[in-house]
Parts: structure tokens; C-alpha cells; sequence
């Protein structure tokens, strides 16, 4: 069954071999929220998996946008707060990341992250700090 969202490369600035995304799973309302599945054919470390859960959160966003009529959004992370790692994560294992907005003012967003195995057990969570700016194709800005 194919996914009901565009391919993750179309939805942010992030291309292969640098996209740690595999697929987005969910949008929740105006990119609030959502789920993805992580390209873990490798193996992440720590970094890369802080990377990816960044990466979710423009995957998410992007489409959030497409959806309002996007197609532009810009932004990055300026903090990361309280992330563990719970365990090493091992090769081809299937990773989910859930994120949901806790906090908005403005571009300012904060996210709740977490990325689970297949077995649903936690692997991985984070606050990840969010500024972002979206553009609509008449390059009227959109609340974001």
C-alpha cells in the first residue's frame, strides 16, 4: 500500500544522502503534530538520530504547508533539551518518530519528540526548539 503523503524529499530542503527520512506516516492539523519513519538501514548514532527527529519535525511542517497551499517553509533548530538516548539503535530495525507541538509564540515553536522501536519500546526522546517561517506561493506569510 502506498504512503498518502508525497515522498519526504518533496516536503523539505533535506535530499538523500543527508535525509534521514524514510517516510511520513501522519499529520496532525496544521503540522502540530505527526509521525514519520526513520531510514535506519545503517544504523544511526546519537547524532544522527537527533538529525532525523529534526529532520521529522520539517517532513511534518512541509506537508502541513503543502496542504495550506505552501510550498516554502524555512526554519531550524536553535535548541535541544533533555534528549536520552535509551539504547544503541541496531541496523534495519524499524524507527517511528512522534512529535507534538507543546508551545507556540510566533515562529517559535516547541516540540515533544520521541522515537520508538518495533516493538513500540522508547529508544529516544527530546524538547527539540523550533523557529520557522512559512511562505505561500503568492509569498504571503503563513502562521506556521
Amino acid at each position: 500500500m502506498a504512503a498518502p503523503f508525497p515522498p519526504p524529499h518533496e516536503l523539505t530542503s533535506h535530499q538523500a544522502p543527508a535525509l534521514l527520512v524514510a517516510e511520513l506516516l501522519q499529520v496532525d492539523g496544521a503540522g502540530v503534530g505527526g509521525r514519520t519513519r526513520l531510514d535506519n538501514s545503517t544504523g544511526l548514532d546519537a547524532l544522527q538520530v537527533t538529525e532525523a527527529c529534526a529532520q521529522s519535525l520539517a517532513v511534518i511542517l512541509g506537508q502541513a504547508l503543502r496542504e495550506r497551499g505552501g510550498p516554502a517553509a524555512s526554519g531550524m533548530l536553535v535548541g535541544l533539551k533533555q534528549a536520552r538516548l535509551i539504547r544503541r539503535l541496531r541496523p534495519g530495525e524499524r524507527l517511528e518518530v512522534s512529535a507534538q507541538r507543546s508551545y507556540e509564540l510566533g515562529a517559535f515553536h516547541l516540540y515533544q519528540v520521541a522515537v520508538t522501536d518495533d516493538a513500540g519500546a522508547l529508544v529516544f526522546s527530546g524538547e527539540y526548539k523550533t523557529v520557522s517561517q512559512a511562505v505561500a506561493q503568492d509569498g504571503q506569510e503563513l502562521p506556521a
